[in-house]
């Protein structure tokens, strides 16, 4: 139950969404920033409240994901709170409806092309903001290398554990006077500390395991602290340095010197260290590059180069059919049925016109394709963008046949003149 706020600035969403695109990101965020001060004191008031939605049964696979605890007693704009988070959540939520995946589902669930992890980095890189991507899924692998570490260090300090090791150890010392080099092998956890192997096996001391259960006597291959110290800095070197990150991602100066105290200084290699900068790259993602990402694969199907090759060809094309037109004219040449010969250049020349200028064919459409880059088709999978596409499609062919029509017929009753 959130009590009613002071009337003191009404907000609305349309007023939101304006601030958005009117007055800027920026300046929206400073807004938000002061607005929210005014009820610091009220931990319930600073709470953005949850909106209750109509759910209904649907084969959608990612509505599903919907929280079903969105709800609230009192009908309250929850934009007059934070117009940017509110903003994000309703965009999330519209995105599920509609049969498309959030950003977070992008990164964590199968998806159906072009609507892929695949597909965004492709899309991030042309817009030289592939780090983003790079990092967040860093940060994933970070998290499992340290669970993995948790893990490892879980099964050492069991006594079933250490009497199991023992035991191996012992099988190892009765197996080093046998001459096969198949013999140094036996099974034992990834993870297990291993003593130092006898003298006569140093010379398969450089051999390494396919399978990861499969471990050369005499290499440790614990995975110990240290290593995940050496992998936290990587990415914080590559990614949040100030001065010398090979992919410096969008973080404020603020983020990058706590990584730095914490990381380099400190060599503290939990992942809640980099939760705050990963909060910050995930931001940057949903709010300014998906929402473009989904535009394009929704309402796109060309790439940037064939689209200009498709304007020139459509230019080439229409003054084509002038020049019959023309020519049909000035030179007296036919009669009213041959004026209808440069419908098909007029319509092959709108058409081409028209996909340089939306960079969307709607022949591709039909086809269920989709240009990643230039002469690279993917399948489009995904029934959304499927239904979206075709339905755009047949509405661009319609007015593409109706344009073509009536740039011809202003030409066919059009008397001849021979000049």
């Amino acid at each position: 139950m959130y009590s009613p706020q002071p009337q003191s600035k009404k907000w609305s969403i349309s007023q939101a969404n304006s601030r958005l695109y009117s007055q800027g990101l920026e300046n929206a965020l400073e807004s938000d920033l002061t607005l929210q001060q005014q009820y610091q004191g009220d931990d319930e008031k600073n709470t953005i409240p949850l909106h209750q939605l109509n759910r209904q049964s649907t084969n959608n696979p990612y509505k599903s994901f919907i929280s079903q605890s969105d709800s609230i007693q009192q009908k309250q704009d929850p934009f007059a709170f934070a117009p940017m988070e509110a903003w994000q959540e309703m965009k999330d939520y519209n995105l599920q409806v509609h049969g498309i995946p959030t950003l977070d589902q992008l990164l964590r669930l199968p998806t159906s092309s072009p609507v892929t992890q695949a597909q965004f980095a492709s899309f991030l890189r042309r817009r030289n903001a592939q780090q983003n991507l790079n990092f967040l899924l860093e940060l994933e692998t970070h998290q499992r290398l340290w669970q993995a570490y948790i893990n490892s260090e879980e099964r050492q300090q069991r006594p079933e554990m250490q009497q199991d090791r023992t035991s191996k150890l012992f099988a190892g010392d009765v197996l080093q006077h046998q001459a096969s080099p198949t013999t140094a092998y036996f099974e034992t956890s990834d993870t297990q500390n291993l003593l130092q192997s006898p003298t006569s096996l140093t010379h398969h001391a450089n051999l390494s395991s396919t399978y990861a259960s499969r471990t050369v006597q005499g290499q440790d291959k614990s995975l110990s602290r240290h290593d995940v110290v050496q992998n936290a800095i990587r990415v914080y070197r590559t990614f949040c340095s100030r001065y010398d990150a090979a992919q410096p991602v969008h973080l404020p100066d603020d983020h990058c010197i706590a990584l730095e105290t914490l990381v380099e200084e400190q060599q503290r290699p939990e992942p809640a260290v980099f939760e705050s900068a990963r909060a910050h790259v995930f931001d940057v993602l949903n709010m300014f590059y998906y929402p473009q990402f989904v535009d394009a694969v929704l309402y796109t199907n060309v790439s940037t180069v064939s689209a200009r090759l498709y304007l020139t060809a459509g230019i080439l094309l229409l003054i084509f059919g002038f020049t019959l037109e023309f020519a049909f004219i000035f030179l007296n040449l036919g009669n009213t049925a041959t004026r209808w010969w440069p419908f098909l250049p007029f319509l092959c020349s709108w058409a081409c016109l028209i996909t340089g200028a939306t960079h969307f064919a709607w022949w591709s459409a039909w086809l269920r394709k989709s240009e990643s880059s230039f002469m690279v088709s993917i399948p489009v999978q995904d029934k959304t963008v499927i239904r979206i596409q075709q339905k755009r499609a047949f509405i661009w062919c319609i007015g593409n046949i109706l344009v073509a029509f009536v740039t011809t017929i202003l030409f066919v009753f059009i008397p001849a003149h021979r000049l």
